[in-house]
């Protein structure tokens, strides 16, 4: 594990998502599909959760069941340009990382993939407020996680072993960092080394699956990486 290739999860990992840009992502997916099933507004909800629970990703749901254009979905569910005259009507308004994130990043050793579930317009964004675009070889969003003509975010297995096999890289050398525990889970069984980057989770559970190594920031990840063997 001299030089892995890590997989760096984006938000509630690299910035805080929950104090504003997720609230307003799932009040802006709530009236999407409220819009476009003919449902109000709680009844939309529970379709958006019940999808969420199913699927993993209330997208998926959609596509399959409505046969909603994925791409429009993730257009209209994360135009912060619409709120206007809102403390969220710019990104830059609401996304900050924690001092040091870009010098952190380029001191740990190996290859750096962005691999995020959110749209690669948003995430691409948020890199450019956070100031770490050159941090990572790549970005792998969502648009990209399309496997055999379905799209596959994660935790799908044959999505991360394509991304494996692309980067020319074996599963034990390979390790990410994500705040959503299902996600580690599911890939540790397929033997990646894990991070569960918990500083801005909210419920803790005492069911940490396989997890690797726990931390509460990238400084923490800095000092403690070489720990996964």
């Amino acid at each position: 594990m001299r030089r892995p290739l890590w997989f760096f999860d984006l938000d509630n990992t690299l910035h805080d998502a929950s104090s504003d840009i997720f609230p307003y992502i799932n009040d802006a997916m709530t009236s999407f599909v409220a819009r476009r099933l003919h449902l109000d507004r709680e009844a939309a909800s529970q379709v958006r959760n019940r999808y969420w629970q199913q699927y993993g990703a209330t997208l998926l749901g959609l596509v399959k069941h409505h046969a909603i254009d994925p791409h429009e979905f993730l257009y209209e569910t994360h135009r912060f340009d619409e709120l206007s005259g809102s403390h969220l009507d710019d990104l830059s308004n609401i996304v900050s990382g924690k001092k040091g994130l870009r010098q952190l990043l380029n001191r740990l050793p190996g290859r750096k993939i962005l691999l995020t579930n959110a749209p690669r317009a948003y995430a691409q964004k948020v890199l450019q407020e956070l100031g770490i675009v050159g941090c990572f070889e790549a970005v792998e969003a969502i648009e990209d996680m399309e496997v055999h003509q379905q799209w596959r975010p994660k935790p799908d297995h044959l999505m991360i072993r394509r991304l494996l096999r692309k980067y020319r890289c074996a599963p034990h050398r390979a390790v990410l960092v994500d705040d959503t525990l299902g996600h580690l889970s599911e890939y540790s069984k397929l033997g990646l080394k894990t991070v569960w980057f918990k500083r801005h989770v909210r419920t803790y559970t005492h069911n940490r699956g396989n997890v690797s190594l726990e931390v509460q920031s990238m400084h923490q990840l800095f000092k403690s990486w070489q720990k996964l063997k």
